[in-house]
């Protein structure tokens, strides 16, 4: 094992080590909604992900914790696939998403070595996720203008005559991953203080075309029909509690009635929500007289009426808690070079519960690496679909609780 991937090792422990906290959590000072420019930034590399992908990515994100717990399974056990794989699963008190994910582990894997984006990812998500919806659709929208978008062999896209778009797999038991150059994809970046992130193999590719992963997914449905896909003129995720994964564990809830997406709580593992808003949402709100359990990171007991442990908080600007990428890239420098600021990472102040510091004292003997074959060039693009009827995305019923 080279030294890269020892620090690769140590880099991730850390960072779950950061995440993991008390039990008894607070969530941070309000800090304000992200802005138009950091929802754009951070949705670049995923926005032209086929629907039924990007809804397991969004959803996922908002439990950063599992991610790298799935990750690192996924590392330990790289023969499992298929029917193996679900079967194998089953056993994995996982949310649903993270689960779907592990038949896809290229994403899975980065959604977890970039743990910081990941988890700003699913905050914005959870707090924003009309607006989150409503940037998806403007990037996809710049890449159709630039003609960048269009169907092929790999995926199917339509323009609705609302203006919405939809991305479908070509063959609905197949799931290409793409990948591509966010400053170039979507024209000229229009926001040049806050440059897209990149989620792909290696550097930074060239040019304006969309690549796909060598990996290739086949045999497990990811299609539109699957169980979660966009009401985009509701601005949310549905579930179809008819379409029940073979993963799921029979002795967890899964909806009866068809109806938007819900957080669970309970999978976030402790990690502390970015606003009180949020916080108050989902019964993480610290409450008169809680302080937290000190025992959990090894430190010495102390009275009840002591201050409860933590840092102090951070300046509550709206912009502290995005992390910028990293200006250090070779390939990025041969593009251009951005101005730097300075801004406070997403772990600033944050906690989590007791369950992920055995989680993380069990990953210090987990490695693996990613499969880092190169690149395929697609083909050139087909003529995209253009629907003349109907409205975007398909429309929810009921309202139901999302599967744990």
């Amino acid at each position: 094992m080279n030294i890269h991937k020892i620090w690769q090792g140590i880099v991730v422990v850390f960072i779950v080590f950061l995440l993991a906290g008390p039990g008894s959590v607070a969530a941070q000072d309000d800090q304000g909604a992200y802005s138009r420019e950091q929802l754009t930034q951070m949705l670049a590399p995923i926005a032209l992900y086929q629907d039924a992908l990007l809804s397991q990515v969004l959803m996922a994100a908002t439990y950063p914790l599992e991610v790298v717990a799935a990750d690192r399974w996924i590392r330990k056990n790289p023969l499992l696939t298929g029917e193996n794989l679900n079967r194998a699963l089953i056993d994995q008190d996982w949310d649903a998403s993270i689960k779907a994910l592990c038949h896809i582990p290229t994403v899975l894997a980065m959604m977890s070595e970039r743990l910081d984006e990941t988890t700003n990812l699913g905050n914005a998500f959870l707090a924003q996720e009309d607006e989150v919806m409503d940037v998806v659709q403007e990037l996809r929208s710049r890449a159709y203008r630039e003609r960048n978008l269009r169907s092929d062999d790999k995926q199917k896209v339509t323009l609705k005559i609302d203006g919405t778009i939809i991305i479908e797999p070509a063959d609905p038991q197949t799931v290409y991953v793409p990948y591509y150059n966010t400053r170039y994809v979507y024209g000229s970046w229009w926001y040049p203080a806050w440059p897209p992130w990149y989620w792909g193999p290696g550097e930074i590719v060239v040019g304006r075309d969309i690549y796909f992963w060598p990996n290739v997914y086949v045999g497990f449905n990811f299609g539109f029909g699957y169980w979660s896909h966009f009401d985009w003129p509701g601005r949310t995720i549905i579930i179809d509690v008819h379409q029940r994964p073979r993963f799921f564990r029979p002795d967890h809830h899964w909806p009866t009635d068809p109806g938007r997406w819900h957080h669970e709580p309970d999978h976030r593992r402790g990690v502390v929500y970015r606003d009180r808003s949020t916080a108050e949402r989902f019964g993480q709100v610290r409450g008169p007289g809680q302080v937290y359990d000190r025992k959990v990171r090894g430190f010495p007991e102390r009275d009840q009426s002591g201050r409860p442990t933590g840092r102090p908080p951070t300046e509550t600007r709206r912009d502290n808690n995005m992390k910028r990428p990293d200006q250090n890239r070779e390939s990025i420098k041969r593009n251009e070079t951005p101005r730097s600021r300075e801004r406070s990472t997403i772990f600033d102040g944050e906690g989590n519960g007791r369950e992920e510091n055995q989680s993380s004292a069990r990953g210090r003997n987990s490695r693996g690496d990613m499969d880092r074959n190169r690149p395929q060039q697609r083909s050139p693009s087909g003529n995209e679909q253009r629907e003349e009827r109907g409205g975007g995305g398909n429309g929810g019923g009921g309202r139901g609780r999302s599967p744990r």
